[in-house]
C-alpha cells in the first residue's frame, strides 16, 4: 500500500485538513506508518518513506515525539490542527483528529485489496483462532493476517495497512472495550466473513450487561456473507438474530455438550465422538457430509474450542479437509511463541520457531526491536515457509519487512538464503547450509551478550539453536506470561480509572525485570522498587517511567539523582541530606528531583508522625524540594475482620496529607498548596475501599493475577512454575519414601521424582502430602519431605512417563493453595524462586 499525491490530498479534503511541504520536497511517496518512535529502527530509505501519526490518548501525546521522528529521518507527518508546534521538514498533513486519519488510511488499504477479508471478534481466543487458522491453511492458499493482537481502534488500521496485497485471504482481529467502537472497526475492516470466538466477561465494565456487549460485537457481521460461530452463548445467538444475520451462521457441535441456545444457520461440522487422553483428544464426525477423524494436541475445553473453530474457518475458506486433518496434530500453544530466554553474557534470546512466514517474521522482528539495554541485535533465520523467491511481490515484501528493522548481524540457514538476504549487505550475513553445520561452528559463540532472535521453520529444528544460546537450560522453569500481564493491567485500569503505580520490588516478586520493562512499554504511570540498585537495573534495562525507591539509603542519593530515581522519605532529617545531594548534582533545578513522603497511619513500621508530617511539608517548601506524593500503607485491607482498623487508617491518612499541606503553606506564606499525589491503597485496598483510592492506586499481586479481595473476576495468573518427571519407581507397601523414613503406606505406591526442591523455591513444608502438584490430569500429593534439589509425588493409578510435565503452580495448581499448605503467603512463594531456576518470558 502506498500514499501518493492523490491519497494525501484526498485525506486532507475528506478530513477537513491542510497540507504543507518543506521547500524542494518531492511529491508524497510513503509506504510505512508509525505511531511510536520506539519502533523506528529501519534504514534511512525506509524512514524517509514513513508517515508518523501523532496520536493523543489519556496517557500520551504523540506530538511530544514529532521532533524525534524528524531527527531520525521521517519525512511524512499527520498532526493535529491545534498543535502549536512548528511543522517539521517534509510533508505535513494537519487534521482535526489524527486517529480518524489513521483509520481512513486503514479503510483505503482495505478497499484496495481483492482477497477475502475475515473479521474475528469475541472476548477470548481471537489471536489463537487467527494464528491456528493460518497454521491449518494449505500451503497453496496465500493467507495474510494481522500481527499479534492488533485489534484496537489503532491496531486494526495499522494491521490492514501492512497486510499482503496479493493474499487470497486476510485475517483481521477486532476488539472492543467501549460502546460504539465496533461500528468504527466494521467500517474499516468491511469483512466478507465473520468469526465469533468465545464470548465471556472480559472488557465488560463499560457495558450495562452481557447482551449489550454481544450486540456490539455482532455489529461486525452485518455485511458478512457467512459467520463462523465458535460459541453457542445465548446472548450471542440473540444478538445475531437481532442483527438479521442469523441464517448466515455456520457452526460446529460436540456430543454431550451442556445445553445452550440452539445456534441459527447451518451445522457444517458435526463432531459425533470425542475421546480425551492424557495429552491429546481424538475427534470423529463429518464436515458437510465428509467423514473426518482428527487428533488435537489439547484436552482442555478452551483450546479444543479454538482449534475446532479455526479448523471450521479454514474448511469453509478452502474446502481442504486433508490439510486441516494433517496439520491439526501440529498445533502449539501461542505461549510458546516469542518466548524470551536469558542468554549467555546477559543478552536476551527470543525463541520463535513455531512458524516462519512473512507476517510472523515482521512480528518477531518488532519484538527484537523492543528489547533495550544498548546491546547489539542479531537474527538467526532459516528459509521461509511458504515463500517463492521467484515471486517478485513476495521478494519485494520480504525486502521491505527486513528494511524496517535495525539488525547488526544475520545468520542464515538453508538453500533458499544461500545467495543472500534481500536488502541486507553481505558483510552482515553468515550462511550455513544446515542447522547442524551452524551448531558445529563458532558462530553462536560470538553472540554472547547480544540480543538474538531465533526465527526458523519447524523442519530446521531451531530449538537446538535456542538451547545453545540460552544461559540456563534448567529443567525446572518459571514462565512469565507478558500477554496476561497486559490483560491484568487493563482490568485494573478499567475498574479504577486512575493512574497505577506498579510494585516491582524484589525482582518483581521473583518474576524478573521483564515485568517492569513490559509495564513501562504499556504506559504504566509509575513503578516502585525496594532499593536503589533495583531501580538502577531497571533504568539500565531501558525503563523510562518514574520509579520510586521505597528504602532510599542517603548514602546512595548520588545514584538516585544520576539514574532519575525518586526517594521515599520517612524522617524529616533525611530532607536536609537530599537537599545537599541535589545542590551538588549538576542537573538539579527548582522543579526537579522531588520526594515521596511516607506518613504513619497505624501500621507502625515506617512513616512520619502527624507532627513530623507538618514539619516535612515546611522543610520541603524551605529547601525547594518538590513533594511528588504523600502516601502510606494499609496493613490489613484484605481482612474484613480488620475493616474498622482500615477505616481508621484512611482517616489518619487524610489528616496526615492535610498536615503536609499546612506545613508547606506556612513555610511559603501562601494560600497556594503543594499539589502532590495522594496514594494509599494497595490491590486489596483499592478493590474493597473506594474511598482509599485518592489520586493513584498501587497494584502488586493484582498485576500478577492474584486478588486477595476476591472482587476481581477476570484476572489471569501470569506465572507458571513447572518441571518434568525425572524418575518413576514402585514403592512396596510399608516402605518409606524420602529423608527420615517416616512416610509409609499400607499399599503399593508409584512415586515420581522431580528435579525441584527447596533450593528451587518449593518450600520444605510442602512435603509429606501437604501440597499437591499437577500432572497426568490431576493434582498429586507430595511423598516424603521436600529435599534440597528434588522432591517426590505420588502418581499411583496415573499413566505418566519420565519427561512428562508437572505444574508446581499455575493454571491447574493455584499458588494460593501452595501458600496455604505451607503456612505462608503467595508473595513469599514468588520471591523464594532463585536465579538458578530457568525463566522464560512468553507473549500470548
Amino acid at each position: 500500500m502506498n500514499i501518493g499525491r492523490e491519497l494525501w490530498s484526498q485525506l486532507a479534503s475528506s478530513l477537513g485538513g491542510t497540507v504543507t511541504a518543506a521547500p524542494h520536497q518531492a511529491p508524497p511517496d510513503f509506504e510505512y506508518l508509525s505511531t511510536d518512535t520506539r519502533t523506528l529502527h529501519g534504514s534511512q530509505e525506509v524512514l524517509s518513506h514513513t508517515v508518523f501519526i501523532a496520536l493523543r490518548g489519556p496517557r500520551h501525546d504523540g506530538h511530544a515525539h514529532v521532533a524525534a521522528a524528524a531527527a531520525l529521518g521521517v519525512r511524512g507527518f499527520i498532526l493535529a490542527s491545534d498543535w502549536p508546534g512548528e511543522d517539521p521538514e517534509g510533508h505535513v498533513l494537519r487534521v482535526p483528529d489524527t486517529l480518524s486519519a489513521l483509520q481512513s488510511l486503514g479503510r483505503a488499504a482495505r478497499q484496495s485489496r481483492p482477497g477475502t477479508v475475515v473479521g474475528i471478534t469475541g472476548s477470548n481466543g481471537k489471536t489463537t483462532v487467527k494464528e491456528w487458522a493460518h497454521s491449518l491453511t494449505p500451503d497453496a492458499h496465500r493467507l495474510s493476517r494481522s500481527p499479534g493482537s492488533w485489534n484496537s481502534q489503532v491496531g486494526v488500521p495499522l494491521s490492514l495497512w501492512g497486510l499482503d496485497d496479493n493474499a487470497d485471504t486476510h485475517l483481521v482481529e477486532a476488539g472492543i472495550s467501549m460502546p460504539g467502537e465496533m461500528e468504527t472497526l466494521t467500517s474499516i475492516i468491511q469483512p466478507n466473513i465473520g468469526v465469533m470466538v468465545h464470548f465471556g466477561d472480559a472488557h465488560g465494565g463499560h457495558f450495562p450487561d452481557r447482551a449489550s456487549k454481544a450486540r456490539e460485537k455482532a455489529h461486525l457481521f452485518k455485511g458478512c456473507d457467512a459467520v463462523i460461530l465458535g460459541t453457542h452463548d445465548p446472548d450471542v445467538i440473540q444478538a445475531l438474530r437481532d442483527s438479521e444475520v442469523a441464517e448466515r451462521c455456520v457452526y460446529w457441535t460436540l456430543p454431550n455438550a451442556a445445553p445452550t441456545a440452539t445456534p441459527p444457520g447451518t451445522c457444517a461440522l458435526d463432531i459425533a465422538r470425542i475421546e480425551k487422553g492424557a495429552k491429546l483428544t481424538t475427534l470423529a464426525g463429518s464436515w458437510r457430509g465428509k467423514n473426518l477423524e482428527w487428533t488435537v494436541p489439547f484436552t482442555d475445553d478452551a483450546n479444543l474450542s479454538n482449534a475446532i473453530t479455526a479448523a471450521l474457518l479454514v474448511l469453509e475458506l478452502t474446502g481442504d479437509l486433508t490439510s486441516v486433518s494433517d496439520k491439526l496434530p501440529l498445533l502449539q500453544p501461542l505461549g510458546m511463541r516469542l518466548e524470551h530466554l536469558s542468554g549467555t553474557g546477559g543478552g536476551t534470546i527470543i525463541n520463535d520457531t513455531w512458524n516462519h512466514d512473512l507476517d510472523g517474521l515482521s512480528t518477531a522482528l518488532e519484538a527484537l526491536d523492543r528489547l533495550s539495554g544498548g546491546r547489539n541485535n542479531a537474527v538467526v533465520i532459516s528459509d521461509l515457509v511458504p515463500f517463492d523467491r521467484n515471486d517478485p511481490d513476495q521478494f519485494k515484501r520480504l525486502k521491505h519487512t527486513l528494511g524496517q528493522h535495525q539488525v547488526d548481524h544475520w545468520i542464515a540457514v538453508g538453500p533458499q538464503l544461500a545467495t543472500g538476504i534481500p536488502g541486507i549487505s553481505a558483510d552482515h550475513v553468515e550462511h550455513f547450509k544446515t542447522t547442524e553445520a551452524l551448531l558445529n561452528s563458532t558462530a553462536l559463540d560470538r553472540l554472547q551478550g547480544w540480543n538474538v532472535l531465533v526465527k526458523g521453520a519447524r523442519n530446521f529444528a531451531f530449538e537446538q539453536v535456542s538451547r545453545a544460546l540460552e544461559a540456563n537450560p534448567h529443567t525446572t522453569v518459571f514462565d512469565l506470561d507478558l500477554g496476561r500481564l497486559s490483560h491484568n493491567l487493563e482490568q485494573h485500569r478499567e475498574r479504577f480509572g486512575l493512574p497505577i503505580m506498579g510494585m516491582v520490588k524484589a525482582f518483581a516478586y521473583g518474576a524478573g525485570d521483564a515485568v517492569a520493562v513490559e509495564l513501562d512499554r504499556l504506559g504504566i504511570s509509575r513503578l516502585a522498587v525496594a532499593f536503589t540498585e533495583e531501580g538502577m537495573a531497571l533504568r539500565k534495562a531501558g525503563v523510562q517511567c518514574p520509579i520510586m525507591v521505597l528504602n532510599a539509603d542517603p548514602q546512595r542519593f548520588h545514584d538516585l539523582l544520576e539514574w532519575r530515581l525518586e526517594p521515599e522519605v520517612h524522617r524529616p532529617a533525611t530532607l536536609d541530606q537530599w537537599a545537599r545531594a541535589r545542590a551538588n548534582h549538576a542537573t538539579s533545578g527548582p522543579n526537579t528531583h522531588g520526594v515521596h513522603l511516607k506518613v504513619e497511619t497505624g501500621m507502625h513500621r515506617l512513616g512520619l508522625s502527624p507532627e513530623e508530617a507538618q514539619l516535612a511539608g515546611e522543610k520541603c517548601a524551605e529547601l525547594g524540594i518538590p513533594i511528588i506524593s504523600v502516601y502510606s500503607h494499609l496493613s490489613a485491607a484484605d481482612d474484613p475482620k480488620a475493616d474498622n482498623h482500615t477505616r481508621g487508617q484512611i482517616q489518619a491518612y487524610g489528616a496526615a496529607c492535610a498536615a503536609v499541606s499546612d506545613g508547606w503553606t506556612n513555610a511559603t506564606n501562601s494560600t497556594e498548596a503543594n499539589h502532590f499525589l495522594r496514594h494509599l491503597a494497595n490491590t486489596a485496598g483499592a478493590s474493597r475501599f473506594p474511598e482509599a483510592r485518592f489520586d493513584m492506586v498501587r497494584i502488586g499481586l493484582g498485576l500478577y493475577g492474584l486478588d486477595a479481595s476476591g472482587t476481581m473476576k477476570n484476572l489471569q495468573p501470569i506465572g507458571r512454575f513447572h518441571t518434568r518427571i525425572s524418575h518413576l519407581h514402585a514403592v512396596p507397601a510399608g516402605a518409606p519414601v524420602g529423608y527420615g523414613a517416616s512416610d509409609t503406606a499400607h499399599h503399593l505406591r508409584h512415586i515420581a521424582t522431580l528435579p525441584v526442591g527447596y533450593a528451587d523455591g518449593l518450600p520444605r513444608a510442602a512435603g509429606m502430602g501437604r501440597a499437591h502438584l499437577y500432572t497426568g490430569g490431576q493434582l498429586c500429593p507430595t511423598a516424603g519431605p521436600v529435599c534440597m534439589d528434588g522432591c517426590m509425588i505420588d502418581v499411583t493409578g496415573l499413566k505418566v512417563n519420565v519427561g512428562d510435565p508437572v505444574e508446581i503452580f499455575g493454571d491447574h495448581a493455584a499458588i494460593e493453595d501452595l501458600a496455604s499448605a505451607t503456612d505462608t503467603i503467595p508473595y513469599e512463594i514468588l520471591c523464594r524462586i532463585p536465579q538458578r531456576v530457568r525463566r522464560r518470558h512468553l507473549r500470548t
